[in-house]
């Protein structure tokens, strides 16, 4: 399957894969609401974003390149404010998927914490031979480990997505990037 996906892609002589976009112009390449901004600061266009990031994803580990088909030429000032508005807006993303990933630490050590407390206090009160201490120890050691089976989800299923995406932003974000005309 991965070969067919690699296929539909075209190739430098370095045997790097080439990511193809074609626009008019490259203001087109950023959002228009952002119009006052300097192209460093602007956002790219999502539509732009979401085609870069699916086609990475699609490609994994291999090498790439980013090569923009543009109607007219391009200013030597236009190229490396694009190339350095990628690395920026790339980074940023970066930092909003690894705050995300902190956040899910967070959280997980809050979950286990809970956990460990309600399964502690589970023990102490089943001790006690009353019925209303039973179920509510047992309730306690229930509420306990549903809560460190939360903490260990966290960690083991929705950290790893975020831990993909922060990859495929960092490898964005250095990517090489190119500018030809359109034929």
């Amino acid at each position: 399957m991965k070969k067919n996906i690699l296929d539909r892609y075209d190739k430098t002589a370095n045997n790097e894969i080439i990511i193809k976009i074609s626009t008019n112009k490259f203001e087109n390449l950023y959002e228009h609401f952002d119009r006052s901004s300097t192209f460093l600061k602007k956002d790219l266009s999502k539509q732009l974003v979401d085609y870069i990031i699916e086609s990475v994803s699609e490609i994994s580990n291999e090498k790439f390149i980013i090569k923009f088909y543009l109607e007219e030429r391009i200013e030597e000032e236009n190229i490396l404010q694009i190339e350095e508005s990628f690395d920026n807006y790339f980074s940023y993303l970066e930092e909003l998927e690894k705050k995300k990933m902190k956040e899910q630490v967070k959280n997980s050590l809050i979950f286990m914490l809970i956990g460990v407390f309600f399964i502690t206090l589970s023990i102490l009160t089943e001790t006690n031979e009353e019925l209303t201490y039973r179920i509510i120890s047992e309730g306690l050691m229930i509420a306990g480990w549903v809560s460190m089976w939360e903490a260990m989800a966290t960690i083991l299923i929705k950290w790893l997505p975020l831990r993909k995406k922060l990859k495929i932003f960092k490898k964005i974000s250095f990517s090489k990037i190119e500018f030809d005309l359109k034929e």
